[in-house]
């Protein structure tokens, strides 16, 4: 299933993690659990932490370098994700978007 592209409407915003860098949208209060329940990453770029399959595809061809490796042993989908740290970077190309084999992942425009 990929990513709820409606989350900024139907998930809560929890405050801002990794050192107030990124937020993440939960679908309840309750929900964001790691490593088992995770969320959607970014406001710009927005990443489904628990489709993702962390194969790195959004790493490889992102040319801005938005994206780090977060490790997350014992979650289902995979143990290390990309996280969009670096979002305000984000150019808007979609390679990342286009090339997520799992559709993990949406751009907003900023």
């Amino acid at each position: 299933m990929p990513i709820n592209e409606n989350f900024k409407e139907e998930y809560i915003k929890l405050d801002e993690k990794y050192e107030g860098k990124i937020s993440i949208w939960v679908p309840s209060e309750d929900y964001y659990n790691p490593p088992e329940k995770l969320g959607i990453f970014g406001d710009v770029v927005a990443v489904d932490e628990d489709i993702c399959i962390g194969d790195g595809a959004c790493i490889d061809v992102c040319p801005e370098n938005v994206y780090d490796w977060a490790e997350f042993p014992g979650h289902p989908a995979s143990d290390k994700k990309a996280v969009p740290m670096r979002e305000e970077d984000c150019i808007e190309c979609l390679a990342c978007e286009d090339d997520c084999p799992v559709t993990a992942i949406k751009i907003f425009s900023a």
